[in-house]
């Protein structure tokens, strides 16, 4: 049965192609400003200090959920969403065409200005990708309907992560120096890559036609909304699952840009097998989204968590074994990290529209992410942490959360059979 302010079917092919066009190139964009592996490398030339690793993806985190319950109120009776999209990303491809020309005019004689404005701008960028989310989900939830988007998700994540692959590879070759670009050029082809990949991903959604949205406004006020929110966490057991499990993989995730200096200082590697890591991580989130997908439409997507929490907690291990058995565990801990990124991105993205209600959807989405947002400090705690304790010991703690998010998963309820998985008010 169609919404009410779902596409109609003669917009569905359209939108598709759209949607399909702007995820796939928005994955090959992160692939090139890749929190976990690209920018930490290139944070590791301007400073020595863990701490500024650790502060960057306190910005990604905190930048990424602030806007969010701000945002859901004010677009909840807002008809079109779609003109703050294109904003968005207008101003995220122009950011890192910006950081590409400061890096190549400023990286060798001013590194404190260019780790000043890389902080600055990936802030500004990641503020901008937390209004993002919400808008995002809300437009994507329109213009795929619920039957298509296991199919849309697993399509955009398949292709997006596959090109991701390659991306890897052309950073490893540029960051060898194979091709005679010495630094600052190669950093800064690299975020070039990056903006024009956005700038295409742009296109996609100028392809899309949005359609109206018909909900009424369910809060007066931007405070009555936080409280409907804080209720609605209250009253729904099988949410408070959900965020739970959400938040003990996020420890995982939120550690992983540090798994880079720990390849470097800790096991020994050299700058050229950074690239190399970036294609196992995004091999790992590529052909695992096929098992997610496959799970997700087969058993329901409370299955793909207990997988994704499952494999995240190998990520951890094979990076301590690596302290054993030499550096090659290493590709494993990358690969499992793709994997547990990609289940996490196609699983609770889809569990969370199939839990909420099109009256709650924004509110829920908005509202996953402003209650984690205390764990955007783990980064700078870990950060400092590691100055004078080794990496290794971060790992265990990853280890440990993603047995609580384990054990927690296999509690969740799923949304599909009705009942106390469904979000109420």
């Amino acid at each position: 049965m169609q919404h009410d302010d779902e596409a109609r079917p003669a917009d569905y092919h359209r939108n598709f192609t759209g949607g399909l066009i702007h995820g796939v190139f928005f994955q090959l964009s992160e692939a090139f400003s890749n929190i976990n592996t690209v920018l930490p490398s290139f944070i590791a030339t301007l400073t020595g200090s863990t701490i500024v690793i650790g502060l960057m993806v306190v910005a990604q985190e905190v930048g990424s959920v602030l806007p969010q319950m701000f945002t859901a109120y004010h677009v909840e009776d807002r008809k079109y969403e779609k003109p703050i999209l294109m904003w968005i990303i207008t101003m995220r491809w122009v950011s890192w065409a910006f950081l590409a020309v400061v890096t190549a005019m400023f990286a060798l004689d001013r590194p404190d200005l260019v780790l000043f404005l890389l902080i600055g701008l990936f802030a500004a960028f990641s503020l901008a990708g937390g209004v993002g989310s919400v808008v995002y989900a809300d437009v994507f939830a329109k213009a795929i309907p619920t039957q298509k988007r296991g199919r849309f998700i697993g399509w955009k994540q398949l292709i997006g992560y596959t090109l991701a692959i390659g991306a890897g590879w052309v950073v490893a070759w540029i960051l060898s120096g194979s091709g005679g670009i010495g630094y600052p050029m190669n950093y800064a082809l690299i975020f070039f890559l990056a903006a024009v990949f956005l700038l295409i991903a742009f296109l996609g959604i100028v392809i899309v036609r949005e359609p109206p949205s018909t909900h009424e406004r369910q809060t007066e006020s931007l405070s009555e909304s936080i409280q409907r929110a804080i209720h609605l966490t209250k009253v729904n057991k099988n949410f408070r699952r959900l965020l739970t499990t959400r938040g003990l993989t996020s420890v995982l995730l939120l550690s992983a840009p540090f798994f880079v200096l720990y390849a470097l200082d800790d096991v020994g590697v050299n700058q050229g097998a950074i690239g190399l890591y970036l294609a196992a991580q995004m091999t790992g989130a590529a052909l695992s989204n096929l098992l997610w997908g496959w799970l997700g439409d087969r058993f329901g997507n409370r299955t793909v968590i207990i997988g994704t929490s499952v494999v995240g907690l190998g990520a951890p291990l094979a990076a301590l074994a690596a302290l054993v058995v030499g550096p090659w565990p290493l590709y494993l801990t990358f690969f499992l990290v793709g994997a547990t990124m990609s289940g996490l991105r196609l699983g609770y993205a889809n569990i969370i529209l199939e839990m909420a209600p099109d009256h709650l959807r924004a509110t829920c989405v908005a509202l996953l992410g402003t209650l984690l947002a205390p764990l955007a400090l783990l980064p700078l705690a870990i950060g400092i942490v590691v100055t004078w304790a080794p990496i290794s010991a971060v790992l265990v703690l990853d280890a440990v959360a993603m047995v609580g998010a384990v054990v927690i998963s296999i509690l969740l309820r799923d949304p599909r059979h009705g009942g106390d998985g469904v979000c109420v008010t």
